[in-house]
């Protein structure tokens, strides 16, 4: 499906989160997104010893979910990490086809303050960007105003925009296909 952006839920996603992404994707890609029927919760990604989630197996199974898409992301309301971070916003294999990105670090309640539900998808927004970006093959931009820029905490990823900068904005069309 060239030209489609397909959104796979893991496990249980709010609809109005997955409603408001795809809105979002659709505006900057420019690009046909499609919602897919969720996988099953990613219980065979669970360590029990860091009580988080391994974004590389969910990743794998993703890729491995036949779904259809020019680009696919998964979306999992859990805490993913990587062996070598404490935890990551989510991950993408460069140049792939498929990306993750996790909620609950998108949160304030995650850190024990109130919930600001725009912040929060804007967060997603940012972080669903992000992630696809890297599908399309680009690295980590230096702009720290840039969607590309890498977020080491939160604030970086508030301090961002939802949009590519202008190097990158070059650099997508050639990736994109129309």
């Amino acid at each position: 499906m060239e030209g489609v952006i397909t959104l796979v839920p893991i496990g249980t996603v709010a609809e109005d989160l997955l409603s408001h992404v795809e809105s979002a994707l659709r505006e900057i890609f420019q690009r046909r997104v499609e919602v897919a029927d969720p996988l099953p919760h990613p219980d065979y990604a669970y360590n029990q010893q860091r009580q988080q989630y391994l974004a590389g197996a969910v990743l794998t199974r993703l890729r491995k979910s036949g779904a259809k898409g020019e680009r696919v992301l998964g979306i999992v309301d859990e805490d993913l990490y990587t062996p070598d971070l404490n935890f990551v916003f989510g991950q993408a294999a460069l140049g792939g086809r498929e990306a993750v990105i996790a909620l609950p670090r998108l949160r304030q309640s995650f850190y024990g303050l109130p919930e600001e539900d725009e912040l929060f998808l804007e967060r997603a927004v940012k972080e669903a960007v992000h992630e696809l970006g890297h599908t399309y093959g680009l690295g980590h931009c230096p702009d720290a105003r840039c969607v590309m820029h890498f977020s080491n905490s939160l604030h970086d990823t508030d301090f961002k925009s939802r949009n590519f900068c202008a190097a990158c904005r070059r650099y997508l069309p050639r990736l994109v296909s129309s």
